[in-house]
């Protein structure tokens, strides 16, 4: 299985930094743009078999922009972005780390979603993968905290995925990363 994971293009929550979570909002000008591009460089770089893409709006914008093969897009909640509890649209600056990266707990005072939560939903999913999919490519447009869910996944298990690209909002080209530095007893 190769999963080729796609954070959602620029959108206005990542413009004024504040906790984007689950609201719908779309695509700036300049996501449309990233979006665009990166679908030229799959077009010339990936032969994908499979893409998945998370319910909210911006990161579904992303799949439809990027998908030149016109396959189904298949939406699944477990790659939806964080739930930020109360602090949905605040400024990133309000977000309690340790809480947030939690490992002990699935919610954290303020409601919000923790790496454990994350990290539980990912790992389903890619099993779920594993078993439908073993030999195929598959898309998997997400979110950044999903991305890191995944990222560290691999980086603790080290077999559940044989290489993951990540695209991230200034990279100007699909970015690989394929030596990850190993973490023991995380999960």
């Amino acid at each position: 299985m190769n999963l080729i994971i796609i954070r959602n293009t620029e959108a206005p929550s990542n413009v004024h930094f504040v906790v984007g979570g689950r609201c719908n909002e779309s695509l700036t000008e300049k996501g449309v743009k990233q979006a665009e591009e990166l679908a030229k460089q799959l077009k010339t770089n990936i032969n994908y078999d499979v893409i998945f893409s998370s319910p909210v709006n911006r990161a579904l914008e992303t799949a439809n922009i990027i998908n030149h093969k016109g396959l189904p897009i298949q939406v699944d909640e477990r790659i939806t972005e964080r739930d930020p509890g109360n602090l949905l649209l605040k400024s990133r600056d309000l977000v309690n780390k340790s809480e947030w990266n939690s490992l002990d707990m699935l919610k954290t005072k303020d409601g919000s979603e923790t790496l454990l939560s994350l990290l539980t939903r990912v790992k389903a999913f890619i099993e779920d993968l594993k078993k439908k999919y073993p030999d195929k490519t598959i898309v998997v447009v997400t979110h950044n905290s999903i991305s890191r869910a995944f990222w560290l996944l691999n980086s603790i298990e080290k077999k559940s995925i044989e290489e993951i690209n990540f695209y991230y909002q200034s990279s100007e080209k699909i970015q690989i990363y394929e030596d990850y530095v190993e973490r023991e007893g995380l999960y």
